[in-house]
């Protein structure tokens, strides 16, 4: 041993170094410990997107009839899993039952329809009326179409054999379009119930994401949202039971048949966003068709001033309140999102919206509902 303390081995020699294969080793482990979480999560999405739509549509419910359902469950002595099998089937009864109807209905018309086509074209006059060869361009292509399938049956049948495909083909096509939006209604009904039953739970590790992701303004984030689907839930279902409730009144005075059926008809209609029109115009035609003339007018007032219109300022206003937000904001986050994104656009439309706008005024150091300054400056400064 040398007289300071060090021993020969490592006298004059530099302090060991980690070796490259050791570090290589560890950043390929530490590339490792990130690439695989990602993998994974990109698996599940994977897995998990076609069903994205029906989880969509579910959240967006449940969190809608949180609270009624809460007071259902509540009056059933907190039995929440019956709660959620009631609402299952009650949400599969209203499709299901409809689009079974709707089968049996095309089933049994397809031959009254042939049989009207057919005396169809036994009471269509030979010739064309005058007007329709006076038609620019194609009057005299369809007048002389016209005058050779009213002289040759055999070329009606041709015709008639050549066009029967392609209705085949489309009426299949829409019968599949049914039977796909059925079964994607009882996926969604299904999850809905799943994600009621499980409720409370999920509502925690919805909270604990959001405090995680982004701390107090995650959490405030997730209100917001929450705020923007009750919001706009109640602007939708208000507004079609006002409009119903305003047209249940027209059809009962204008003493129309059903009175009762034609109003849940325009409730529905408003819900998925048709509007009230398919329900109250047939009707309108036909007092005007019975000789009524003066109830006719005023029934047509009553509906396309009044009815028709009352979505024009009620929806937004109602929307507006309920996710306290400004108007304006839940305006366009409801249009762009039916345009951008179809039905389901009007509730995540104004949704991200809402969080959009609550994340840029605390970033701007804003308060969310005034333009009084709210961030750490605006604090020290109160604190003066």
């Amino acid at each position: 041993m040398s007289g300071n303390g060090e021993t020969p081995s490592t006298q004059g020699h530099p302090a060991p170094q980690i070796e490259p294969a050791r570090l290589r080793i560890a950043k390929f482990e530490q590339a490792m410990g990130y690439g695989l979480p990602i993998l994974l999560l990109f698996a599940c999405l994977f897995i998990v997107a076609p069903f994205i739509p029906a989880l969509v549509w579910s959240a967006v419910i449940v969190v809608t009839l949180w609270r009624p359902l809460e007071w259902v469950t509540a009056k059933l002595g907190g039995r929440r899993g019956l709660v959620a099998t009631l609402l299952a089937l009650a949400m599969i009864a209203l499709v299901v039952l409809p689009a079974i109807s709707l089968v049996d209905a095309v089933t049994d018309g397809l031959p009254r329809l042939r049989a009207m086509a057919s005396d169809l074209y036994v009471r269509l006059p030979r010739e064309a009326p005058g007007f329709v060869a006076g038609l620019p361009l194609v009057g005299e292509r369809i007048a002389e179409t016209w005058r050779h399938l009213g002289e040759d049956a055999s070329a009606a049948g041709d015709v008639a054999a050549r066009i029967a495909p392609a209705v085949g083909t489309w009426l299949l096509a829409s019968l599949t379009g049914v039977g796909a939006t059925v079964l994607q209604f009882v996926l969604v009904a299904i999850a809905t119930a799943v994600l009621y039953a499980q409720g409370p739970s999920a509502a925690g590790m919805a909270g604990r994401l959001a405090a995680r992701l982004g701390g107090a303004e995650g959490t405030e984030a997730l209100t917001v949202a929450t705020r923007a689907i009750r919001g706009v839930s109640a602007g939708v279902i208000g507004t079609a039971a006002a409009q119903a409730l305003l047209a249940g009144i027209g059809f009962a005075v204008a003493g129309t048949p059903a009175p009762v059926l034609l109003a849940v008809a325009v409730l529905v209609f408003g819900i998925i966003q048709i509007g009230p029109l398919p329900v109250w115009l047939p009707v309108v035609i036909w007092i005007y068709t019975t000789g009524d003339t003066l109830t006719a007018i005023l029934m047509l007032a009553w509906m396309a001033g009044v009815v028709q219109t009352v979505d024009n300022f009620l929806r937004p206003i109602l929307i507006s309140r309920g996710a306290k937000l400004p108007l304006l904001l839940m305006l366009i986050g409801v249009l762009g999102g039916l345009i951008a994104m179809g039905l389901i656009g009007i509730f995540l439309g104004p949704t991200l919206l809402g969080v959009g706008y609550v994340m840029l005024r605390r970033w701007l150091g804003l308060s969310v509902t005034g333009d009084t300054p709210d961030g750490p400056e605006a604090q020290r400064e109160k604190t003066r």
